[in-house]
């Protein structure tokens, strides 16, 4: 919120002051993130690199539930035959594998979130750099990102425009 407001006001200066009209045109452009990030050929292999880790990991810990399940299902019938010692023992063994499973669960969304943290902070950092250079280049007074804007016309438009240097761009 406090960034629509600051662009609201930074936007509204720029119009107001006489100075800025006496000195040059404004030029103003918007992008979509959400597009840049899903439609962007050079980030597609980011997206499918995270995809693939968090399937993997998906993949690794139903097998361990499985196996989980089965090792208390061969429990609960051989309960009976077991002795009050084995027993417990299994019971143990049990609580110990289950314990496993619970902290493989969560060092895999840590280790997701921490993927998406820093996929995220690259991301963000390399679009930054493309939107500055494009708008040195293009002398845009002031680019924002769509979504901070509670209205902006199409032909501000510029996403197209980001798309293309992002996925130009090397770093």
């Amino acid at each position: 919120m406090k960034k629509v407001v600051a662009s609201l006001v930074f936007v509204g200066l720029l119009m107001a002051s006489p100075l800025a009209y006496a000195q040059a045109a404004i030029k103003i452009g918007v992008f979509d993130m959400d597009r840049i990030f899903t439609e962007s050929k050079r980030w597609a292999k980011e997206r499918e690199a995270f995809v693939k880790r968090g399937k993997a990991l998906q993949e690794a810990f139903e097998k361990k539930a499985a196996e989980l399940k089965a090792f208390k299902e061969s429990l609960e019938k051989k309960a009976g035959m077991l002795s009050e010692q084995a027993r417990k023992e299994k019971e143990r063994e049990y609580q110990q594998k289950a314990r496993e499973l619970d902290r493989m669960g969560q060092d895999s969304d840590t280790e997701l979130k921490q993927m998406n943290k820093e996929g995220a902070t690259r991301f963000n950092k390399s679009l930054m750099i493309v939107l500055k250079k494009l708008g040195q280049e293009e002398k845009y007074t002031v680019i924002l990102e769509v979504s901070i804007v509670p209205y902006a016309s199409k032909e501000i438009d510029i996403t197209d425009q980001v798309l293309k240097a992002f996925d130009a761009a090397k770093e």
